[in-house]
């Protein structure tokens, strides 16, 4: 069925006020501190989340691997129309072919580009996040049309590019709706990547307890929770809230950290010893860092962030030794903790991230696809990039069934998808 276009009398208020000229000639402003943004009106568009409060970009202001600036699109003596969140990203590419079902071609070519197995760094400029996943791209007034979405949006690329000599552009990311309505505007500069999909564990915000998550799941899955409760209960679970403690473990967390996520091959950003006090600082209630001790010797960590509008908790990044996660069930325990959280909060959802897909099935959790845009400003870089792409396809897996089926139905009806 084709939708038919709205009538004057209930067109969004953009579309009602704003020809295309006028949306044509509206400029960019850019704010690379917290002090210059008019935070009042940024805060007054749509499409809110963890990664764009204004407490959160507040916090990683002044990160030395991640810079961001913040983007203002404002019509001719008219009124601010959206937003967009800019990134410089330092990268590093280490073994991608060694963690994705690729061909022989990519991985001689991975070879080439890193003899010896040595990191590959660059800088990537990202519209949305480079230190989370999901739809924390933009923010625009209701109206705007999808096309003049997509032509912002590339505007701020070209703008974004040139204060930073940025030649690796990414925007990321974009869900099956975003992504259908946006995909045909993009330019033909760009190519389309999938990558692993998001994994998102739906919660009903009328529960009260994590025991009425566990009926909600089959026998199997319930069994499974048991074993990792059992499995870490002699260990000392605490949420570390105190600025300044946070800030003397800080260099300890980054340890941890960087025994789960060196071994990943693409790393964009990543943690800073002050950004746990920092976080907790600035969030407060909304921000959550929860240590793991085996007696007296710190074995792991996890932290998130919870946006309350939204309903939904981020769960941001972990930490622990690896020996100890194989004996005690130590990160699917991390799963759990962020599963209670949420339900103490009444969200709607906590998006887990993109590794571990099977493992975090187990516990209820769904895969939502996105799809990332990119752009290499170098000669004969696109054809090769768009060749790895075709021989890169995201890792095939097959989800756990853990929900009931009649909780099974009710989170279809509300999008997901069921295998």
């Amino acid at each position: 069925m084709t939708p038919t276009a709205p009538s004057t009398q209930t067109r969004p208020a953009a579309e009602r006020i704003l020809d295309t000229a006028t949306l044509e000639k509206a400029q960019w402003h850019w704010f690379d501190t917290p002090e210059d943004v008019p935070w009042e009106d940024w805060e007054a568009l749509p499409g809110g989340s963890a990664y764009l409060d204004r407490r959160y970009l507040s916090a990683m202001a002044g990160h030395g691997k991640v810079q961001c600036r913040l983007g203002m699109i404002k019509a001719t003596d008219g009124p601010w129309l959206g937003g967009i969140l800019m990134q410089a990203v330092k990268s590093e590419s280490r073994s991608p072919a060694d963690h994705m079902d690729v061909s022989m071609g990519v991985r001689i070519a991975t070879a080439i580009m890193q003899p010896g197995g040595r990191p590959f760094r660059f800088r990537t400029l990202v519209a949305g996040q480079g230190l989370g996943s999901g739809e924390h791209t933009f923010r625009w007034l209701d109206g705007i049309p999808a096309a003049q979405q997509v032509r912002w949006t590339e505007r701020a690329f070209d703008q974004c590019a040139a204060h930073w000599k940025i030649r690796v552009w990414m925007a990321k990311d974009f869900g099956p709706e975003l992504d259908a309505t946006l995909a045909p505007h993009w330019s033909r500069r760009w190519a389309r990547a999938s990558f692993d999909p998001v994994m998102e564990v739906p919660l009903d915000p009328t529960w009260t307890s994590s025991d009425q998550w566990q009926e909600a799941l089959r026998t199997k899955a319930r069994t499974k929770v048991r074993s990792i409760l059992a499995r870490s209960a002699d260990l000392q679970v605490e949420r570390v809230t105190d600025h300044a403690e946070l800030d003397r473990l800080g260099p300890d967390l980054i340890a941890l950290y960087e025994q789960v996520y060196g071994r990943a091959s693409i790393v964009m950003g990543g943690l800073e010893a002050r950004d746990f006090g920092r976080l907790a600082q600035k969030l407060e209630e909304d921000f959550m860092l929860v240590t793991y001790r085996d007696g007296d010797r710190l074995i792991g960590f996890h932290c998130g962030l919870h946006h309350a509008d939204s309903g939904t908790i981020e769960a941001y990044y972990v930490g622990f030794e690896a020996e100890v996660n194989k004996e005690r069930a130590l990160y699917q325990r991390m799963l759990f903790e962020f599963i209670e959280w949420g339900i103490s909060l009444r969200a709607r959802r906590v998006v887990m991230g993109r590794t571990a897909l099977e493992i975090k099935s187990t516990l209820g959790a769904f895969p939502v696809p996105l799809s990332t845009f990119v752009h290499i400003q170098l000669p004969l870089a696109m054809p090769f990039l768009r060749w790895m792409i075709r021989q890169a396809p995201p890792h095939p897996f097959k989800p756990r069934r853990a929900w009931r089926a009649e909780w099974c139905e009710r989170w279809q009806s509300e999008g997901y998808r069921i295998d």
